[in-house]
């Protein structure tokens, strides 16, 4: 997962590879509600790589949330709530990408211990 982080007008911002935007959406609008978010997702983390307890621990925010297991995290925008029974008009395609994404446990380790590595060195 390729990502970079930025200081503007005194707030981190985070931007991701394309498949992985929902990612730095995730960190961009949940973290400045609740800063003890990185600390509560770092320890979700290493709860599903100890124990794979083979259920999905769920941190819900407020515009996104995470789901991690012991495989991957999924950070899914809290309004994607398209059904296979939602129709659209003809032509019309449901367009996705920048509200769901999925990465491995290591690499949203790493984006996580990057971003306070970035935030205790600026």
């Amino acid at each position: 997962m390729d990502f970079q982080f930025s200081a503007f007008q005194g707030n981190v911002i985070a931007k991701c590879s394309m498949e992985h935007i929902a990612v730095a959406n995730w960190l961009n609008t949940e973290l400045p509600l609740n800063p003890a978010l990185i600390s509560t997702a770092l320890d979700a983390l290493e709860q599903a790589k100890q124990f794979n307890l083979g259920q999905e621990i769920r941190l819900v925010g407020k515009e996104y949330s995470l789901f991690i297991d012991g495989d991957e995290v999924l950070v899914r925008a809290n309004n994607l709530a398209f059904s296979q029974d939602d129709e659209l008009e003809q032509d019309f395609h449901y367009y996705d990408e920048e509200s769901i994404a999925f990465c491995g446990l290591e690499d949203f380790e790493q984006f996580l211990k990057s971003y306070l590595n970035f935030i205790h060195n600026r």
